[in-house]
């Protein structure tokens, strides 16, 4: 940030630019005005100025008709030395100076002790120093000073300060005659500091909140205000009101793009009102729900059918395993007798007496007998093991066919073909049954499945081909509108958020605009304070001009009457406009949010809806 120069001329443009009115600045403690509004009776005549009003095109002088316009206490250059209306030889008007100029020196670190004693008749040297300070307060790169009685008078000139200041009350600063009119001049440049001490830190933090994007539209606001604010102090009534009219304009199209998004969601808010009502309007899930609940209770009772089933067929090998069990202890019994048996003709053979060639026979026999044997125990045991085979190759495809047989009844309850009575059965019966004892294939089975049931099944599988591909393009259908109401709902938040910060962005202005009517309205109250201590001054006139005074303070008392109703006014008006602005604008909010909120649990609701039919 760039350092202030003190010592340059401050022009009417960069004193209006401030956060507060110049005119505060030489404001003194007890009331009295050291702006323009106090010296309206030593002022230069100018061309009153028109009425900011829409409704009227013209009025009289902001000050009446009859009175002078007052000029800025930094404006043009004076025509002649001006008359100080200050009460400089009051004493509670010079105490108060010396208050307010030790409450500045002491809170700024001034070096040397101050006092109220000090301050009433100070001598060369203690005003010197407290010159020299404050000069430095506007410029700390002043280290050498000149004469003071040369200095003094071109420094305060260069403030553009309303009255001369003579080399010859600084001679003798500390005289009664010469004092008084240079602690004013002191406590003014005191309260010139004290205001760029406030602007400086205004301007930091209004800088710091114009950063967001909803402080760029309080800049433009503050800038309006400071522009037309800057052509109403110079009176210029023509470019005011032209800038007036742009940011009317520039409102009025951000009224209408308003009103366009309004009607946009409004079109928006009516198409998902037909979605939703046609989303209603289609058959519910719950009824294909509760069918196939029922069809589960039914394959939950197939079900148990079928373990009570293989609980009996448990039960039946259970059996068979018992007789194999005892045939295989027959067996055991049998091979021990013809053990005993082989080992007595063993014995009897032994007894037998034999010769040589009986002997050789008897081996012959007997080898021939062994190999007899072989061959038939090896062709029995061949054949057991093709029968044990058969029988587990057997049992192995019958249980094939029982879970085959009792896969088509669970297929078929599930398609509503058993029992015969079901849906689509057409009064025939497809329940299939095995019959594992059956002596030929034809009774093997209860149904042709050649003749009867696959061309039933044949027709069932093209009548579900058609009826899938049906609901195939219905589910395409559903989620192609599933997928739109998704992309309606993203739009209407996007729209709700942008109205929000809408909302909140005219929210904002309507403070703003709040605070500045506010401040207007103080500002004129301080006007009024000005006309009404002009009123009193004028009373205290000499008598010759009592007729003048007169006539001047009914003018100023008119005006002042006039001023105060037209402000009411306009203040009445701008709240009431602004409350229903507001009011309308939370209206619409709410009204929007509603409705987004419905919309969105309708969509929600048929997204449920719609995962149901799927499944």
């Amino acid at each position: 940030m760039s350092r202030r120069q003190t010592l340059g001329v401050l022009s009417p443009s960069t004193l209006n630019s401030r956060a507060n009115p110049a005119g505060r600045i030489l404001s003194g403690k007890d009331g009295s005005q050291g702006t323009a509004s106090a010296l309206s009776g030593a002022s230069v005549p100018v061309k009153g100025r028109k009425s900011m009003a829409p409704t009227a095109e013209n009025r009289p002088s902001a000050v009446g008709p009859g009175i002078e316009r007052r000029s800025s206490a930094f404006g043009g250059k004076p025509t002649g030395p001006k008359q100080d209306p200050r009460p400089l030889s009051d004493k509670n008007f010079l105490n108060n100076c010396v208050h307010t100029l030790i409450t500045y020196l002491s809170l700024h670190g001034y070096p040397a002790a101050v006092s109220p004693k000090t301050l009433a008749s100070p001598t060369a040297k203690d005003f010197t120093m407290v010159v020299q300070f404050l000069f430095q307060r506007f410029d700390s790169n002043m280290k050498t000073f000149g004469k003071i009685e040369d200095e003094v008078p071109v420094f305060f000139k260069r403030l553009n300060y309303p009255f001369q200041i003579s080399k010859s009350a600084l001679f003798a600063v500390g005289s009664p005659h010469s004092w008084p009119a240079v602690l004013a001049a002191l406590t003014w440049l005191v309260e010139l500091l004290n205001y760029n001490e406030k602007a400086d830190e205004n301007s930091g933090l209004n800088a710091s909140m114009l950063d967001t994007e909803e402080g760029g539209n309080k800049k433009e606001f503050f800038e309006f205000i400071a522009t037309s604010y800057k052509y109403f102090l110079a009176g210029d009534d023509a470019r005011c009101e032209a800038v007036e009219e742009d940011m009317m304009t520039s409102y009025k199209q951000k009224e209408d793009g308003i009103l366009e998004q309004q009607a946009r969601t409004k079109e928006a808010d009516l198409v998902l009102l037909s979605d939703l009502e046609r989303i209603k309007n289609e058959p519910s899930s719950l009824v294909a729900a509760q069918l196939r609940l029922a069809e589960h209770s039914v394959d939950t009772e197939k079900f148990e059918k079928l373990i009570e089933n293989l609980q009996a067929l448990k039960q039946s090998l259970q059996r068979k395993l018992v007789e194999r069990q005892a045939d295989l202890k027959s067996k055991q019994e049998q091979i021990t007798q013809l053990a005993a048996e082989n080992d007595e003709v063993r014995a009897r053979v032994a007894a037998q007496p034999v010769n040589k060639a009986d002997l050789n026979r008897m081996i012959l026999e007997r080898t021939k007998q062994k190999e007899a044997l072989e061959s038939i125990t090896c062709q029995c045991e061949e054949f057991e093991s093709k029968v044990h085979q058969q029988e587990v190759q057997i049992a192995s495809e019958l249980r094939g066919l029982e879970t085959g047989a009792n896969r088509y009844n669970q297929l078929a309850h599930r398609l509503k073909l058993v029992p015969a009575s079901a849906k689509r059965a057409d009064g025939v019966s497809f329940e299939l049954k095995i019959n594992s004892d059956a002596s030929s294939p034809s009774d093997f089975s209860n149904l042709d499945l050649k003749g009867v049931v696959r061309p039933a099944l044949d027709r069932q599988c093209d009548q579900y081909r058609t009826k899938a591909a049906e609901l195939s393009q219905d589910l395409l259908s559903l989620e192609e509108q599933a997928c739109s109401s998704r992309d309606a709902m993203q739009e209407r938040r996007e729209e709700n958020a942008v109205l929000e910060h809408q909302i909140r962005r005219m929210e904002g202005q309507l403070m703003d605009a709040k605070g500045a009517q506010e401040e207007r309205v103080r500002g004129e109250a301080g006007r009024a304070d000005v006309l009404k201590n002009e009123v009193l001054r004028l009373r205290n006139m000499a008598t010759s001009m009592q007729g003048d005074l007169e006539a001047r303070k009914k003018a100023v008392a008119a005006e002042l009457e006039a001023m105060q109703r037209s402000c009411e006014a306009e203040m009445c008006k701008t709240t009431s406009d602004l409350s229903a602005a507001l009011d309308m604008m939370v209206q619409h909010r709410l009204w929007v949010q509603q409705r987004v909120e419905k919309v969105v649990a309708a969509t929600r609701q048929a997204h449920v809806e719609v995962a149901q039919g799927n499944l």
